[in-house]
Order: structure tokens, then C-alpha cells, then sequence
């Protein structure tokens, strides 16, 4: 046999053995790399089992922290969150059970529930502001600072402190909702008057809003003034009018006063004789 030819069944055998050799170096990496994630996958789940095991079976509520309220208690709690003591810590969806609160009691605005290990539930709650008195037939209704209806008593029973809120034909007052009128703008008009005040600091010197219609507005003020603002158009510009009336008129003075006019404003004292 020649020599190079023999030199050359010697390449090709050492090639294919160089071949077959990375083949199953490839091969048995494959099979090291499914081993080793069909391992991986074991222990992941078996650590998922023991984690669910321990956060269902050991952690269990046995305290629960209500903070922000007086007016609703653990009772309410289990009832509307779904949250009661004994049950896994992790046993509830906490987002779920804050949107459930808020929609069942009236004076909750926002709710925050927390969780400690081992077995504490932490709820923190902030409470809507009462603001308004509105009667409705035989019923007075206190509503909140934004106007939701939080709270039905019987007529006369509202606290005193509240700002009385005479108005025109009322479409729905449903105790957990937002007020609403007949006449759909009105509602806009009693919270942009109400943002204005609070803004100037005028809220607790208040006694009542009263409107028939969005472009009849007046109210009251210290329990010796009449304010008429007719439409609420300008609102800023008459309560900073307001204002500065006021620095002239005499604390013993009652009256009516016209700020209608943004720019032109009209006291008409009251015969006190």
C-alpha cells in the first residue's frame, strides 16, 4: 500500500474518533444539564411545600392591631375582610380584603393591612372627615368632606357641628356612595365652593351651604352673615372678596351680602330694632 494513502486511513480514523469522542462529551452535557435541572425543579418545590407547609400550619393569626378607628371593631373586621384570628397569617388576600372594607363601612377612606410574622395582622385605617348634614324627608344624612353618604340617623340628630347643606332635588343618597342631585353640575359646584373654603380656612366658620340651584348658592357664615354667590363661576376671586369685606364689617354686624358680582359686592345689614 502506498504511504500516503495509509497516512491518509489514518486521519479519517483519528477524525472520526475526535468525532465520536465530542459527540459524546456533547451527549453527556446534555444529560449533566437535564439532570441538574430536573434537580433544580425538585428542590424548588420541595422548598415550596415546606414554605406553604410553615405559612399555612404554623403562622396562625392570634393578634390583630386595629389603628386609626374607634368606630369599627374586630367584629367588623372578620366579618367584612375576611380576617379572623386562628386562620392562616397568609390565609387571605389583604388587597382584597381592603377593597371589601372600604365598600362595606361607610366612614373607612383608605385601609392598609400589613401582616408580621409570626402572628400578627396589622390594619391601619384612615377615617372620612364629617362634614355636612343633609335631611332628606324624615332623615338626616352625614355626609363626608368630598360628599359621600356615610351615615343615616333620624331627623334632628345630626351633630351640631356640621355645616347643614339645603339643596335642591336630591336623585340618590345611599349611605356609602357620593351624593347626587337631579341637577347633575350642582354636585360640582357644592365641592368647588367647599375646596375653596377649605383652601382659605373659612370651613369651621360655616354654619350652612344652601342652594336650590347651581346658580342660587349662598351660605352662611358665623351664624350673623348671609353670603350670596350666586353661580359658582369665579369662585376664588369672591371668597378673596369675602375676605376682605370682612375686614370691615363689625363682629356685632349681621346681614345679607351680595358677591355675585366679583367685582362689586352689596351688604345689606339687618334690621336688628
Amino acid at each position: 500500500m502506498p504511504e500516503n494513502n495509509r497516512f491518509n486511513d489514518e486521519e479519517v480514523i483519528l477524525e472520526n474518533r475526535v468525532i465520536k469522542e465530542d459527540a459524546l462529551k456533547r451527549s453527556r452535557v446534555r444529560k449533566n444539564r437535564r439532570r441538574a435541572i430536573v434537580y433544580t425543579l425538585m428542590v424548588v418545590a420541595a422548598l415550596a411545600a415546606f414554605f406553604v407547609l410553615v405559612f399555612t400550619v404554623f403562622f396562625k393569626i392570634k393578634q390583630v392591631d386595629i389603628v386609626g378607628t374607634e368606630r369599627y371593631g374586630i367584629s367588623d373586621i372578620e366579618q367584612y375582610g375576611g380576617i379572623s384570628f386562628g386562620a392562616p397569617l397568609y390565609g387571605f388576600d389583604s388587597l382584597g380584603a381592603e377593597t371589601a372594607l372600604t365598600e362595606a363601612l361607610p366612614y373607612i377612606k383608605e385601609v392598609d393591612i400589613t401582616r408580621s410574622i409570626p402572628s400578627t395582622v396589622r390594619i391601619t385605617v384612615t377615617e372620612e372627615t364629617p362634614a355636612f348634614a343633609l335631611r332628606v324627608e324624615n332623615d338626616d344624612y352625614i355626609l363626608s368632606d368630598d360628599f359621600k353618604v356615610l351615615e343615616r340617623v333620624p331627623a334632628g340628630e345630626s351633630p351640631d357641628e356640621l355645616v347643614f347643606l339645603s339643596t335642591g332635588t336630591v336623585a340618590d343618597c345611599i349611605v356609602g356612595s357620593e351624593l347626587s342631585f337631579a341637577e347633575k353640575k350642582l354636585l360640582d359646584s357644592f365641592k368647588t365652593l367647599w375646596q375653596t373654603l377649605q383652601t382659605y380656612s373659612l370651613c369651621e366658620e360655616i354654619d350652612y351651604i344652601e342652594a336650590a340651584e347651581r346658580f342660587d348658592i349662598y351660605f352662611g357664615y358665623k351664624g350673623r352673615i348671609r353670603v350670596y354667590l350666586g353661580d359658582i363661576k369665579d369662585c376664588d376671586a369672591k371668597i378673596r372678596f369675602f375676605i376682605k369685606i370682612m375686614e370691615h364689617i363689625y363682629d356685632e354686624q349681621t346681614g345679607l351680602l351680595d358677591l355675585s358680582d366679583k367685582k362689586e359686592a352689596t351688604f345689606s345689614p339687618y334690621d336688628t330694632n
